[in-house]
């Protein structure tokens, strides 16, 4: 999800050959070096998938990371019964039980969903029997130390069907190289809906009603921040799948997020298949519009993005601007936010009793950076607001923070509180936000009411919103 892929050139050698006659030139192609390894994968009609590795070398090992809570070994079974899954770190690794080397091997892997904390689904099925493969998941090392972010070429063979990946679409097979945090890869029949500025692909068995407004929802966050911070340059994607077999009286859920071009969003539960009116399901709203953020977070940055101990800023820097944007949408839009931010008031006090905001994500309370980083987003939107009498935003704040990252600066939350110091936000607000953000609170609910008190946020006005009935809300996105 946050860097821009690079792609490798193949360099042409020039050799120049002496003959005893006179001199002669001969241009020669360099043979191409094979990567260390490929991924080949085919979709079966048994609604599964054949992945095979092959290695360039023999390797001992092949070392994934990280470690999905053992997803990887549950539903990835090698075809032959001589390898096993090793745990190391916070990776994995398999290799053959004798411990020899090998060159090649194959898995077979159910097509299914699997909600995986903090990481984004190997596989979103929808209901006509097409699927995305996130290929991240699949990305390898033949040694150590190995990030899980290495290149991995990759092919791809579905017979009958249309292959989506890298802004492309082709029939039966396709090949490309899968970098950083990886792609979704498309594969099934679906023709794209026609929708303002997006590729869209959205499961035919959505409700017509809510299928007409989730292909507005997005556009409308996308138009609200383009006005805002200019307009993008790529044409991105948008896929949302249907579970194809909820299991009964599941409501509803989904998981979903961006990566470079796309944004995505797996409806799972019966509830789905129940007659919904879009105001019963704003949290869909919210999700396109925090989603939409991001794709801006990134242009303004030159894809780069922080690291998930300061999730704060891009997390919660994005539900600060959907709340914006969406509070001049409507009034039920406008309570709807006001209920989200008074319940991640009410959270980020109860969480920030246990971990400080910067230990939150290596002790499992990754969803603090929304909650907490909305917060800390808002009171920088309120203390700038006031300084200037309305003439500076938070947005602000995020085009000064953006240039100085394009321009080499870390993204961190040192830099990003110097981007909101010199637009004007006051010393005791950057204080509270820096103690809340860097050190252990011993009073959470008073200490962060003080901070917002101080920017001049009404978290009182909050407070009765979250008293009315509210509309139920989704998880938190990776």
């Amino acid at each position: 999800m946050r860097r821009t892929q690079r792609f490798a050139a193949l360099v042409l050698g020039l050799s120049a050959f002496l003959g005893s006659a006179g001199l002669a030139s001969a241009q020669t192609a360099r043979p191409a070096v094979a990567p260390p390894v490929s991924l080949h994968i085919t979709r079966s009609p048994q609604n599964a998938v054949s992945a095979e590795y092959r290695l360039a070398r023999p390797a001992r090992a092949l070392h994934f990371a990280p470690q999905l809570d053992g997803y990887r070994a549950r539903d990835w079974q090698p075809a032959t019964p001589d390898f096993r899954w090793v745990r190391e770190g916070d990776g994995e690794r398999i290799e053959r039980t004798d411990g020899q080397p090998f060159t090649r091997l194959t898995f077979d892997i159910p097509v299914r969903y699997r909600s995986l904390e903090k990481s984004y689904a190997p596989f979103s099925p929808f209901s006509d029997g097409g699927l995305l493969v996130y290929s991240g998941h699949f990305q390898t090392c033949t040694a150590l130390p190995c990030k899980g972010t290495e290149p991995l070429a990759v092919t791809i063979a579905a017979e009958g069907a249309t292959i989506g990946v890298g802004g492309k679409r082709t029939d039966a097979s396709a090949a490309f190289t899968s970098r950083e945090e990886g792609t979704n890869i498309y594969i099934g029949s679906a023709e794209p809906a026609a929708t303002s500025g997006f590729l869209a692909i959205v499961d035919p068995a959505l409700q017509p009603v809510l299928r007409d407004h989730l292909l507005e929802s997005l556009p409308q966050s996308m138009r609200d921040f383009a006005a805002i911070y200019g307009a993008l340059t790529i044409t991105p994607e948008l896929y949302v799948s249907l579970d194809p077999q909820p299991p009964a009286r599941t409501g509803l859920s989904s998981q979903g997020g961006t990566l470079p071009g796309q944004v995505f969003i797996h409806l799972y539960g019966d509830g789905w298949r129940k007659p919904i009116v879009p105001n019963e399901v704003l949290w869909l709203d919210w999700f396109f519009a925090h989603e939409a953020a991001h794709f801006f977070q990134r242009a303004g940055t030159n894809d780069i993005i922080g690291p998930d101990s300061e999730g704060w800023i891009h997390e919660g820097g994005a539900d600060a601007m959907a709340a914006l944007v969406m509070r001049e949408r409507s009034d039920t839009l406008r309570r709807y936010v006001d209920r989200r931010i008074a319940e991640a008031r009410k959270a980020c006090a109860t969480g920030l009793a246990s971990v400080a905001l910067s230990n939150a994500s290596r002790a499992g309370k990754f969803d603090l950076h929304y909650q907490c980083g909305m917060l800390i987003a808002l009171a920088i939107d309120a203390d700038v607001r006031r300084g200037s009498a309305g003439a500076r935003t938070l947005h602000d704040v995020n085009r000064r923070f953006f240039a100085t990252v394009r321009a080499g600066t870390p993204w961190n939350g040192r830099s990003f509180l110097e981007a909101a110091r010199r637009s004007g936000v006051s010393p005791p607000t950057l204080a509270a936000i820096t103690m809340i953000t860097r050190q252990k609170l011993t009073d959470p609910a008073r200490q962060i009411d003080a901070m917002l008190q101080q920017a001049g946020v009404d978290w009182q006005g909050m407070d009765r919103a979250v008293a009315e009935p509210a509309a139920p809300s989704a998880p938190a996105t990776p």
